[in-house]
């Protein structure tokens, strides 16, 4: 029974060690403090502490380096969410079918790229799908 209770001692310390080395980890990273959990902990309204130790829970070791890669999709995917609300795409495209799908998907896509790649102000990157948009609406 001795036996038994070491074992079970020894992975639990592994499971605090374990969680404490992917805290720092996560913690030392700069970049995903920035732009991952210090904007998740005030989308939440909880403590950024709170947030990582959420990440350090869920994730094992290779994700949690890898998340710096899945934080730039999520940048680009949120921010194409916001483009469709913010220009209408899901209405024009998606519900009322006036602009083909393919059509918004680019729209989508010239806009997000503006913005991030070619740091574009925003509301102007968004005036350029605006534009597009307009046109392929007065397009016969």
């Amino acid at each position: 029974m001795v036996i038994m209770t070491e074992i079970v001692d020894i992975d639990k310390k592994y499971v605090e060690n374990s969680l404490k080395q992917k805290m720092n980890v996560l913690k030392d990273n700069r970049f995903l403090m920035d732009d991952v959990f210090i904007p998740i902990a005030k989308a939440l309204k909880i403590e950024v502490e709170e947030v990582i130790e959420i990440f350090a829970k869920k994730l094992d070791f290779a994700s949690c380096y890898e998340l710096h890669a899945y934080a730039e999709q999520a940048k680009m995917g949120c921010l194409g969410r916001k483009v469709d609300i913010d220009l209408g795409l899901c209405w024009l495209s998606d519900f009322f079918g006036l602009i083909k799908k393919e059509e918004a998907d680019l729209i989508r896509k010239k806009v997000v790229e503006s913005y991030l790649l070619y740091k574009k102000p925003y509301k102007e990157a968004l005036e350029e799908g605006r534009q597009m948009i307009i046109k392929l609406l007065k397009e016969e």
